[in-house]
């Protein structure tokens, strides 16, 4: 039985961060740091650590929670902006949750889910230092609309595995993006992760459509 196409479904004004910047000097945000994380909920449902993707765990100062925490001991993954306060602590500024891909076998798509390629902007495509994850910075186009049912859907779809003759293994990877209704009159930052340790490759290739015409990036996994 084939399974369905997992569409990440974003929600961009709770899957894009509130604070992106800050100013230079000694003023309330200088010290600012950010990093991709999987941050812990303890059993009041609270954020209480996170691990880097850098590999370093941060204990949090002020334990908090956000709406999408709905199961104790459990991980989430997210950005965190924050002060570091010592070796192993940090205060917390801003946290968002940042939607984990699965992948899709490029069979399972029908003719109701035909591929779609719409056109976005690629900002980044990187693995992290972790090796946990392929990590993609993009920017979509949205505006306001009265369609409640208008929303940007992406997905992650594997298309060819490929073995090179000295025994390496390279996954071919497209990006399915439908507008979904969305008015385009600028543009948002999003995030997406793709869990990648058990995928059992060497290398990702991954196709993306954007304004530019297609792009394909290669990383090594190892």
């Amino acid at each position: 039985m084939k399974k369905g196409l997992l569409f990440l479904l974003l929600s961009i004004a709770v899957v894009a961060c509130t604070t992106e910047t800050y100013e230079k000097g000694d003023g309330e945000n200088s010290y600012l740091q950010a990093d991709f994380v999987d941050a812990h909920a303890d059993a009041n449902l609270k954020i209480d650590y996170v691990d880097t993707d850098g590999g370093e765990r941060l204990n949090i100062s002020v334990p908090f929670t956000k709406s999408f925490v709905k199961k104790a001991e459990s991980s989430y993954r997210g950005i965190l902006y924050y002060n570091k306060k010592g070796d192993n602590v940090a205060e917390m500024v801003s946290f968002a949750e940042v939607g984990v891909a699965g992948i899709t076998p490029i069979d399972s798509l029908t003719k109701k889910t035909s591929m779609k390629t719409d056109p976005l902007t690629l900002e980044g495509l990187w693995v992290s230092k972790n090796k946990r994850y392929l990590n993609a910075t993009l920017y979509v186009k949205i505006g306001s609309t009265d369609d409640n049912s208008a929303m940007h859907r992406l997905a992650v779809i594997s298309d060819t595995l490929m073995s090179h003759t000295d025994g390496k293994k390279t996954l071919h990877l497209r990006l399915y993006h439908d507008q979904g209704g969305m008015p385009e009159y600028y543009s948002q930052r999003t995030y997406f992760s793709i869990p990648i340790q058990k995928l059992g490759v060497d290398s990702i290739q991954f196709t993306i459509n954007t304004y530019k015409g297609l792009v394909t990036k290669t990383l090594s996994l190892k």
